[in-house]
């Protein structure tokens, strides 16, 4: 798990900075990648110094082997 620091973002912005999706950002705070939480509200905020220390996700992390456009090996890109 990577270190805690003071400022925190949304997941939104977490997001964007990581150049991944919200989904992603939720995966990784449950494997405990990401440091964050939830607010009172129900808001979901990380930690911005843990996505500074984690780095950005592998494309390896999120997509599947194969092109994934579900065209089942037709289209010649395989």
């Amino acid at each position: 798990m990577c270190t805690a620091g003071t400022e925190f973002i949304t997941i939104t912005e977490a997001a964007g900075y990581l150049e991944t999706t919200e989904t992603r950002i939720l995966m990784m705070l449950k494997k405990q990648e990401l440091a964050g939480g939830q607010d009172e509200s129900g808001s979901w905020q990380i930690d911005k110094a843990s996505l500074q220390l984690c780095g950005k996700p592998r494309p390896s992390d999120i997509a599947k082997k194969g092109c994934g456009g579900g065209c089942g090996g037709g289209c010649g890109g395989h």
